[in-house]
Parts: structure tokens; sequence; C-alpha cells
């Protein structure tokens, strides 16, 4: 169980994973370059021309489920050159640039964007729902385990009345051989039948403790817990007076709530998200494409001779302040158009997802008929059981009395110790047998409200669920 419920937190962590693609994202480039070339021309004021370039950008991205990718970047440049011509020594430039791409057929909208998102999600609740079925199966098996435990409870205690009652029936033959109205061979049959239900009391004891330790290891009692050595005891079977649903209230009660066709149901609809992103994976790639700037430089237009005269250095704020003023802007617009040839591998990896689609509905199909041949036979188990223990009863009280008829003959001497230990064997197994219908209808009740998702509540292990996320165990 405590493996099956990190399947809740880990699917959690995967919608997170696909949840992030939508989180903005901040980048930034710092950079320098440096250049000295030979040169012959006059443009410089010796042999080499010099270049100095300092680069710093920030932007901050994010992508949209619409399928909107947008950008946002400040950069900066400052580039120091020993040109004639070069006007600002350093020379500043600001730029601040939105680049954005929306897709207009292949990847747009936010049920394709968030396709992924939307499966990890409904893994989130597959993950739930398994978490669920496996205590429902849980809960089952320590039910079954119990109603075993209590059956070799009860036929122990039938073994060891059968010996006390051939031990009562040794000493009443000793005393007859002893006072002379029975022959020796009435002793040793009793002392033999005393022997045989020892060791069916033996057999009986080892049939308990194997059950025991079963019940044990399902309740995860360690071999080092205090009550690993504690001796279990069992309450009374409860009787025949229990209320069962009939099979239509069954079916529809399964139907609804078995958590495993509730995960099912859920693939089915993850099926339905791929298919429908494979789809739109068939179209033609159609993007626009669209990019606004404004930029700014840390100086004015200058001659070279004027920019010889005085010497001019950039101011880096003076750029920020032409930058936002907008005289210099940068736009772009276009469409971006892209369409393999055949488009054979959309086109299969759609097929595929349909064939998947189906697959899951067979899937959920063969998984309801199960589900109604597991009810049918349980509520059968059910029924049938109610009706043993009907015939177990009858035949006990039937073999009460003859066994008490047949102890007043001993007591005539119109019998023997044969007869006896015969009759008694019988009202033994009568009373065995009514235990194991006993058992065995409870047992079908069990497997009944586990077949209709049902077991849980009914033994108000579990409140229902909340957002179907947690269990809220109670006991």
């Amino acid at each position: 169980m405590q493996a099956e419920r990190l399947n809740v937190p880990m699917s959690r962590e995967d919608v997170s994973v696909e949840s992030a693609r939508f989180d903005p994202v901040v980048d930034a480039v710092v950079s320098a370059t440096g250049e000295r070339t030979p040169t012959a021309s006059d443009s410089f004021d010796e042999a080499y021309s010099r270049r100095r370039l300092y680069g710093a950008a920030i932007g901050l991205s994010k992508e949209f489920r619409s399928g909107l990718d947008a950008r946002l970047a400040l950069e900066n440049a400052r580039q120091s050159s020993n040109a004639a011509s070069s006007a600002l020594d350093p020379e500043y430039r600001t730029f601040l640039l939105l680049d954005f791409t929306q897709p207009l057929l292949r990847d747009f909208g936010s049920a394709v964007n968030s396709a992924d998102l939307q499966v990890a999600d409904q893994r989130l609740q597959q993950a739930r729902f398994g978490y669920l079925d496996q205590a429902v199966r849980l809960v089952e098996t320590i039910e079954l385990t119990y109603f075993e435990l209590a059956r070799a409870h009860e036929i122990l205690r039938l073994r060891i009345e059968s010996r006390e009652l051939a031990s009562e029936l040794l000493d009443g033959n000793r005393q007859k051989f002893e006072a002379g109205i029975v022959p020796i061979t009435e002793v040793q049959e009793a002392e033999t039948a005393g022997a045989a239900r020892d060791e069916q009391v033996v057999f009986a004891r080892q049939q308990m403790e194997i059950a025991a330790n079963r019940l044990k290891n399902l309740l995860e009692i360690s071999h080092d817990d205090p009550l690993a050595a504690a001796l279990i005891r069992t309450e009374t079977l409860p009787g025949t007076e229990q209320i069962w649903p009939p099979l239509e209230s069954a079916l529809s009660t399964a139907l609804q709530d078995r958590p495993d066709l509730e995960r099912q149901r859920l693939e089915i609809v993850s099926r339905d998200i791929r298919l429908a992103f494979f789809q739109n994976q068939k179209l033609p790639r159609l993007d626009l494409e669209a990019s606004l700037g404004v930029n700014g430089l840390s100086g004015d237009l200058q001659s070279p001779a004027s920019a010889s005269a005085q010497a001019n250095r950039g101011d880096y704020w003076r750029s920020v302040d032409q930058a936002a003023s907008g005289d210099g802007y940068v736009w772009f617009a276009g469409l971006r158009f892209d369409y393999p040839l055949d488009n054979r591998a959309a086109a299969a990896r759609y097929r595929r997802a349909g064939h998947e689609k189906s697959q899951a509905l067979y899937r959920l199909k063969g998984l309801e008929s199960t589900v109604e041949t597991e009810v049918r036979n349980a509520l059968t188990a059910v029924e049938r059981g109610f009706e043993r223990v009907q015939v177990a009863e009858r035949f006990q009280q039937l073999a009460d009395i003859t066994l008490s008829q047949e102890m007043e003959r001993l007591r005539e001497g119109l019998t023997d110790t044969f007869r006896v230990l015969d009759f008694q064997d019988s009202v033994i197994e009568a009373r065995v047998r009514k235990a194991n219908a006993l058992v065995d209808f409870n047992q079908g009740l069990s497997r009944l409200f586990r077949a209709m998702g049902a077991n849980l509540e009914r033994r108000n292990i579990v409140h229902p669920l909340e957002d179907k996320e947690t269990l809220h165990v109670r006991n």
C-alpha cells in the first residue's frame, strides 16, 4: 500500500513538470569582443584598426497555452574604436525588443499546447484510483484471511470437542469393562478413536497457526513486534441475517464506483487528448512572426571635422533616453509556412493514437464484462452460501438428535462403541459443515462488496475521497 501510495505524489510532480513549461524564463548574456587588425587605410591614426565591444542583455520569455512564444529583452552595447569617422568614443547603444511567434495552424490553441499537461493530470487521477483500488483489494484479502482464521478457530474448537467426546466414551467403557459389562475391544476402540482425534486436533491447530501468520503478515506485524507472538482470536462469525443488494443494484454500484473502472475511463480520456493533439499535428505549420523594438544612441550626429575638434564621449544614460523617446525603432512582421511532403510521420502518429484509443475502449469493455462476472459469481456464492447454512443447520439438528438417541441406546446396552463413535463423527462433521458454510457465506459477502467497490465504506475504513485525492483512514 505504501509503495502504491507513492504513485500519487510522483504523478503530482509530473503535473508540476508539465505545468512548468509555461513558466516565465529569465535569460542574461554578458559578452566582450576585442579586435586589432593591420590596415593601410588613412581612416585610422595608426597602422592598426582597433575595436572593443562589450555587450549585456537581459530577457524575459514565456510560452503561452495558445502557442504564443514571446520574449521581451533589453540589450546594451558599448563600443570603442580608433576609426577617425567615429564621433563617439565610447559609443553606447540601447535596444528594447519584443519578439513573438504565434502558430496559426499546427500547435495553435490551448488544448493542443497543454495536451501533455492534461495527460499528466489524468495520470494523477489514475494514480489516485489505483491507490484506492489497491486499498479495496487489500481489505478484501484481509477479510478473507480473517474468515479463514475464524474457520480454523471454529474447527479447532470442534476437534477438541470431538476428542473430549471420545475421552468421555473411553472413561465410560473402562468403567463398564471393570464391571464386566463390555469386552476389552470396546475400550480399545474408544482409545483408537481418541488417538485419531488427537491427530485431528494437532492438524487443526496447525491450520489455525498458519492462518494467523498470514493475517499478521497482511497487517504487517513483523517478527520483532510484541503482537507477533500473541494469539489472534476472532469474534463470533456474523450470521445470515446480514443484508446484501440485489443483482441490478450491485451491478449498478460496481459500474459506477469500481476504482479500476474509473482508472480505465480516465485512460480513454487521455487517449482522446492525444488523438486530438496528433490530429492537429497533421496540419501545415503557419506561424506569424513579429518583432518590435526601439533603440537609442549615446550622442547626436556630428561631422568628422567637428568630432575631431572636440573629444565626444558617449553617455550610457543618453542612449537610454533616446531609446525611451522612440525616435529609433525597428519592426518586422512575416508569415512562415512549413509542410513536409506526404506528411507521413504525422499521419502515422495520428493513426497510432486512434489504435491506442480503440485499445483502451476494448480494455474498458473487457473490464466491465469482468466486473459483471465477478459480481454475479460473488452474489451466487452469497445466495448459495446462505442456502448451505440453512441446510447445514437442519443437518446438525438431525445429527444431534441421532447422537442423543444413540447415547440413550448405549446406556441401555442396545448399541456398541463403534456406532456411537460414528454418530459422534457425524455430529462434529455436521458442525464443521455449518462452520464452513457460514465462513463461505461471509467470504462471499466480502467478495461481493469488493466487486461492487463498496467494501471500504461497508467497513467504515475510508471516508469518501475529497477531490479523489486523499484517503482519510478512520481506524
